[in-house]
């Protein structure tokens, strides 16, 4: 057997462990702050439910260092809060947070979706009707969580389609906590289904650059939504304060 070498030709030295550089509790830190958000925003960590950093950190088979820091982050993103003496649990929204946010939404995602009629490619339409086959295909399985990523991909694209910066940046203040609500209402009965017919409707004034209509239906789609979590009572606390963030996989890191 050939002794190793380099490109040079020259046999090389055998690689040894200890040179690989150690991962950094940065690395870690967003590899916890993901696990903990996919969990939370795919139902498996309720509102209200408390995030023990020790139980975390076990189950992500890493120190509580790079735990905490993703709470902090998490905390400062308005994600979760911290109660003196009790630690961290999963925020939950009171009606008056719901209804302020759907409105800001409403507003930000009626304008981009009239901006996204006059100024949307070709490609951009096809991607649409593409990923509106893959969100019906999803609700048909009844696979929710293929459904989730459509439908947060579907407005992003609308979003993006609009070309404003200003109007992304607006946006991406909210889209984690909206993603949190949004993420529950896919689980209301009728919902899924409702929601996906607007989508489709909602593709086709795009391509007829029916601004004024795209946009009135936007502004009634989220508002709509508004109304479910409001009559269901998503808003409102939960009895899972007592709750560990037990749901948290290994596996949960990925996405």
């Amino acid at each position: 057997m050939p002794k190793p070498s380099t490109s040079a030709g020259k046999p090389g030295r055998p690689f040894e462990a200890r040179e690989l550089e150690p991962v950094s509790e940065t690395l870690l830190g967003a590899r916890a702050y993901r696990a903990v958000w996919n969990d939370i925003v795919r139902g498996r960590i309720e509102f209200g439910a408390q995030l023990r950093p020790d139980t975390i950190a076990e189950r992500l088979d890493i120190s509580t260092t790079p735990v905490r820091e993703a709470l902090h982050r998490m905390e400062a993103d308005g994600l979760i809060v911290k109660l003196p003496y009790r630690g961290w649990f999963v925020r939950e929204f009171s009606e008056q947070e719901v209804r302020e946010l759907y409105e800001m939404r409403a507003a930000l995602e009626s304008f981009s979706v009239g901006r996204a009629c006059e100024r949307i490619t070709d490609e951009e339409l096809s991607w649409l009707r593409e990923h509106q086959a893959v969100g019906e295909a999803a609700l048909k399985k009844g696979d929710m969580e293929a459904y989730r990523i459509y439908n947060r991909d579907l407005h992003a694209a609308i979003m993006a389609a609009a070309r404003n910066a200003y109007l992304s940046s607006a946006m991406g203040q909210l889209t984690l906590q909206s993603q949190m609500l949004m993420a529950r209402t896919i689980r209301l009965v009728g919902r899924p289904s409702r929601a996906i017919e607007e989508h489709r409707d909602l593709i086709e004034l795009i391509a007829a650059r029916r601004d004024k209509d795209a946009q009135m239906l936007m502004e009634r789609h989220i508002l709509s939504a508004l109304d479910d979590i409001l009559r269901f009572g998503i808003s409102k606390p939960t009895d899972a304060l007592d709750t560990s963030a037990g749901d948290l996989k290994k596996s949960g890191s990925r996405g």
